[in-house]
């Protein structure tokens, strides 16, 4: 008898949208109505034309854990923040198991604390994980450190040094008590607005940081190449994580902390395009989305672009 061989199934990719409805790390709480914001029919329908197996487990209600009249400064909001970052990690760390690809949306950037942990956990890949950070700003104050921030110095300004391991243990041993990130494995792109404490943060760990001038220079392309090579070097899996106001203020006006300057979606959309394709691809973040400060439904949009460009069926640029 004549063995026919079979021709492999091609593993059908398979999302889970969730809304990181929480805006308690930052002074500008607004943020926490971003993800009931995102059209949920619509993004699903792109994913589910692109072959996506697509579920939107929608915000998880850490808007609601409290009274922003009253909690109103940076120390009364830490329990908040631990609990949503909890949570989070928990939804994620679960979605991974189960082989569904994470997309966070927020809420200010304190998310990234529960997304990768989530990840890493689920992977037990600490400091064997890689993380390409899009942004404004290098979010990696401490505590100590953070009174110099120039938005208030608030949780969302930490989540870099606490997946690294640094500052206090409410952040740093969400899901763990090791680091969950090695900083060699961490790239930052877009960079152009931080403190000399942040500054030197990144310098003494080794976390690669391409500056907006950088990007500008060499493009996106070239960087994102070296950012990817960093992120899967020797690791068990990697994820983006993208916060908003790294984009130019007229490609994205509705954000949680503004700067006028930022990279062009044009520019990075096509060069991210099918990294959820990528075989060590774990997860998505999108960040710090303010839909009371969004203009034309602009920056609602531009989140649905991203999602889309990174599940698209076929690659191009760096990651193809």
């Amino acid at each position: 008898m004549i063995a026919i061989k079979e021709k492999p199934q091609k593993q059908i990719l398979k999302a889970e949208i969730i809304g990181y409805d929480s805006g308690w790390g930052c002074r500008d709480y607004l943020c926490e109505d971003g993800p009931a914001t995102v059209p949920a029919d619509h993004v699903l329908h792109k994913l589910r034309y692109l072959g996506v197996e697509a579920k939107w487990r929608g915000p998880l209600g850490l808007k609601f854990l409290g009274n922003h009249k009253l909690l109103n400064t940076k120390e009364k909001t830490l329990p908040l923040v631990t609990e949503g970052l909890k949570r989070l990690f928990n939804h994620v760390k679960h979605a991974v198991e189960n082989n569904c690809i994470p997309v966070v949306i927020g809420g200010d950037h304190a998310s990234a604390i529960g997304t990768w942990s989530g990840v890493v956990s689920a992977l037990h890949a600490e400091q064997k994980f890689g993380l390409i950070w899009l942004d404004a700003h290098l979010d990696a104050h401490t505590n100590e450190t953070s009174k110099h921030g120039k938005w208030g110095g608030w949780w969302h300004g930490q989540p870099v040094s606490a997946l690294t391991g640094e500052g206090i243990p409410q952040l740093t041993e969400i899901g763990g008590v090791k680091p969950k990130i090695s900083p060699k494995h961490i790239s930052m792109i877009g960079i152009h607005s931080f403190e000399p404490e942040e500054d030197a943060f990144v310098k003494t760990h080794g976390i690669r940081v391409y500056s907006l001038d950088e990007v500008t220079q060499r493009g996106f392309k070239a960087v994102y190449a070296e950012a990817l090579q960093r992120a899967t070097e020797g690791t068990a899996g990697f994820g983006l994580t993208i916060d908003l106001d790294g984009f130019d203020a007229e490609s994205a006006p509705g954000v949680g902390t503004p700067e006028t300057t930022g990279m062009s979606p044009a520019e990075v959309l096509p060069i991210i395009r099918s990294v959820a394709r990528h075989p060590l691809f774990k997860a998505l973040e999108i960040a710090e989305f303010n839909p009371h400060k969004d203009k034309n439904n602009k920056t609602r949009d531009l989140i649905g672009k991203i999602i889309e460009s990174a599940f698209a069926n076929t690659a191009t640029g760096a990651n193809s």
